[in-house]
């Protein structure tokens, strides 16, 4: 019995440790606020893997590693833990192909 147990452990596991990429691209006052760091210390909190970093358009991209459902739940709980000078208009979503592993969270410049 434990065999199977067992079995059906690693199972889970594996699909656990699938992972499909995630682009958000996030519009509004969302640089010169503390915007990024936001959003790390949630992705941080969420157990989320990615990067976050600055456009030229003034838009901010966060690139996140994880299921659909903890990207909608990420974009969900966002605008309630950003710095308070930050204000999102629009944050679009697009599945990215072909990315590499990520392992932590970053901020980029």
């Amino acid at each position: 019995m434990a065999f199977f147990n067992n079995r059906h452990e690693k199972q889970s596991q594996s699909a656990q440790d699938s992972f499909e990429t995630w682009k958000l691209t996030a519009s509004g006052v969302v640089q010169g606020v503390g915007f990024r760091w936001s959003v790390l210390n949630l992705a941080n909190k969420m157990g989320l893997t990615g990067n976050v970093c600055n456009n030229s358009d003034q838009t901010v991209t966060i690139t996140l590693q994880t299921s659909l459902d903890h990207v909608n739940q990420f974009i969900k709980e966002l605008p309630q833990n950003v710095s308070p000078y930050a204000q999102i208009s629009t944050i679009k979503k697009e599945k990215l192909a072909n990315v590499a592993k990520m392992h932590g969270f970053h901020v980029l410049y």
